[in-house]
């Protein structure tokens, strides 16, 4: 029986053999001493890209946790007596509760807003490094003597050679580890939460903690980064926290390309070593490298990599294969017990300043059943369902989930207790295929640590396999099992709608909320989505669905609930709302009017009966 060699020792153990290559190679102390801030910087991008590729969110302001790391190392090899090689690593801890402070205070501002916040951060660092003259000795620096490591005089490097190993070794480790982070369940949870947010959270993802986690270990590399520039820098100043530092990790992410984990490191390298090469026009020099950056940001939008012909990954069918001990036509959802209530909603209202969006409104959906919910535009639907699924809290009443209080949770813990819904607006990632689109949503199946992708055991590669399964039933569940290796972007306008659905399905709910999920479809396109829907109750899921598409519901819904400016004004069976007169003067003004104005639909006339008087 051969053995496994685990793939985390075998690819630590290459990175150091490669980066002790590359040093053996380099006996100049210039060319040593140029690349070793060329490292550090590609670093520090590392940290910068971790934060702009994965979440989007532009960071103006990251010098402040370099600053941070530098500082950290200097006191304590300063004031603490520590070795500095000791206490390199320590530079973490201070970084990355930085960062999960920021992240906590400004994560919800997003876009310009946070680039601002990090740059006031970094300024207000800054300040605070130059007055606090006791402890940093303000503009004059604190100097901090590093020994060179005691090993490196036994393999014949110089104390140069040996800080360069040292951090080739670590930009190698990060790589591997953020590598290992980015294809797991934690990057999947980031990818959907940069593309999608609302999702992310209707789908049962706390996306705070997800971009607080983002924050914390963005500001620990930066962190890292400025620790090992300490031999580099000798004397640590104010500067540090300066907007160059921040500036030059944006720069070379943008001219690297964020999108691969290379690409900020590429453009790193090249902002260290550059500037150096051009040093023979000294004059220009500085110059020649912005027109340099200028022409690639013009020419290659997305970086340097965009010019690598990346192939892209087809959908993993490890679904298409039983997985040991499951069953691919199980259930997709979690049937409850027929008859037994399993949503419901007592008096619930909602108000903004004096208007009334809803009011009132008692809404009670049994197991097993499929529920419509119609009305007028403006009726309040949209803003009935945003409560029922956490997206708003009442202002009045409660709302239950299996006996549950749910009125005061977020979107999040809503959809574990098992109430997913979808949106008007077609909700994925459009650069992903239909299939990674499902296999990110089914964070629910197995909820991971997250250093679970790092570690990954071989429980952990069992439950990779199964949400892989899971996904597949989910595509085929909605009849799109053939398209799993589309791009989601590309897919006809009534395939992505369904693929919205395939996507709520991936977390396994009780309750299925879905908003207009008909909207914009033409005949056929609705036609497959009602036999969808019937498929789906007939598995034991539990529908709730808002539409305009009257012919539709009247034709697959057990009950119908109407609302008419917030309030319930009717909730029975599909042939009673169509006769009812208080929904006929909804639509149609008076019942006299409707009945000389409305005639027989013919979008489903083998449900004809069931919408006379309302198709």
């Amino acid at each position: 029986m051969n053995a496994r060699i685990p793939f985390g020792p075998l690819a630590l153990v290459g990175v150091a053999a490669a980066s002790a290559a590359i040093v053996s190679l380099i006996a100049s102390p210039y060319i040593a001493d140029v690349l070793c801030y060329a490292v550090v910087l590609a670093l520090f991008s590392l940290a910068v890209g971790l934060t702009f590729g994965q979440l989007g969110y532009v960071s103006f302001g990251h010098a402040a946790f370099l600053g941070v790391g530098a500082y950290a190392v200097g006191l304590l090899v300063t004031r603490g007596g520590m070795d500095y090689w000791a206490a390199v690593p320590l530079a973490m801890l201070p970084g990355a509760a930085l960062g999960a402070l920021v992240g906590l205070a400004s994560v919800r501002l997003g876009g310009a807003y946070f680039a601002i916040a990090t740059l006031t951060l970094a300024e207000m660092l800054r300040l605070v490094a130059t007055n606090w003259m006791d402890v940093t000795r303000g503009p004059l620096g604190m100097m901090v003597m590093v020994k060179p490591l005691a090993w490196t005089e036994r393999v014949g490097w110089s104390g140069q050679q040996g800080y360069l190993f040292v951090l080739l070794v670590t930009l190698g480790v990060a790589m591997l580890l953020l590598s290992r982070l980015r294809g797991g369940p934690l990057g999947r949870i980031w990818t959907f939460v940069r593309e999608a947010p609302a999702l992310a959270e209707s789908i049962g993802i706390p996306t705070l903690r997800a971009r607080v986690i983002n924050i914390a270990l963005s500001g620990a590399l930066a962190a890292l980064a400025g620790g090992l520039l300490v031999p580099k820098a000798l004397v640590l100043s104010p500067d540090l926290f300066g907007v160059q530092h921040s500036a030059a990790g944006l720069l070379a992410v943008i001219l690297g390309g964020r999108a691969a984990l290379i690409g900020p490191v590429i453009g790193g390298l090249a902002f260290g070593v550059l500037p150096e090469v051009l040093r023979a026009i000294d004059e220009y020099r500085l110059g020649l490298f912005a027109v340099m950056l200028l022409v690639v940001v013009r020419l290659l939008p997305d970086g340097i990599m965009s010019l690598v012909p990346w192939r892209r990954r087809r959908a993993a069918r490890e679904g298409a294969i039983a997985v040991p001990g499951t069953d691919n036509d199980r259930r997709i959802s979690v049937p409850a017990v027929a008859g037994e209530a399993i949503l419901a909603s007592t008096g619930i209202g909602k108000r903004f300043g004096g208007l009334v969006a809803v009011d009132k409104v008692d809404v009670r959906i049994d197991a097993g059943e499929l529920l419509g919910i119609i009305g007028p535009n403006g009726a309040g639907k949209t803003t009935l369902l945003s409560m029922l699924s956490g997206f708003m809290a009442p202002t009045t009443g409660a709302i239950t989930l299996l006996g549950r209080a749910i009125d005061a949770a977020a979107p999040h813990r809503v959809a574990r207790r098992g109430l997913v819904r979808t949106f008007q607006q077609t909700a994925h990632c459009a650069s992903l295929t239909a299939y990674d689109n499902v296999l990110f949503a089914s964070y629910l199946l197995h909820r991971e640590r997250p250093w679970a992708g790092i570690v990954r055991t071989k429980a952990f590669r069992q439950r990779e396999q199964e949400r892989h399964a899971h996904a597949a039933r989910c595509l085929a569940a909605v009849g799109l099992g053939e398209r799993a290796d589309a791009v989601a972007g590309t897919l006809p306008y009534g395939e992505q709608k369904l693929l919205g659905v395939a996507v709520a399905l991936a977390a396994s709910p009780r309750v299925l909320l879905l908003d207009e999920p008909a909207a914009g479809l033409n005949h056929t396109e609705g036609m497959r989505l009602a036999e969808v829907l019937r498929r789906l109750q007939s598995r034991g899921c539990t529908i709730a669905i808002i539409d305009h598409n009257l012919p539709l519901l009247m034709s697959i819904c057990d009950r119908i609930v109407v609302l008419q400016h917030g309030r319930k004004i009717a909730d029975d069976a599909p042939a009673a709302i169509a006769a009812h007169p208080e929904v006929l003067r909804a639509y149609l003004g008076t019942p006299a009017e409707a009945d000389s104005a409305v005639p027989e639909s013919p979008a489903l006339p083998a449900t004809a009966s069931k919408t006379e008087g309302l198709a």
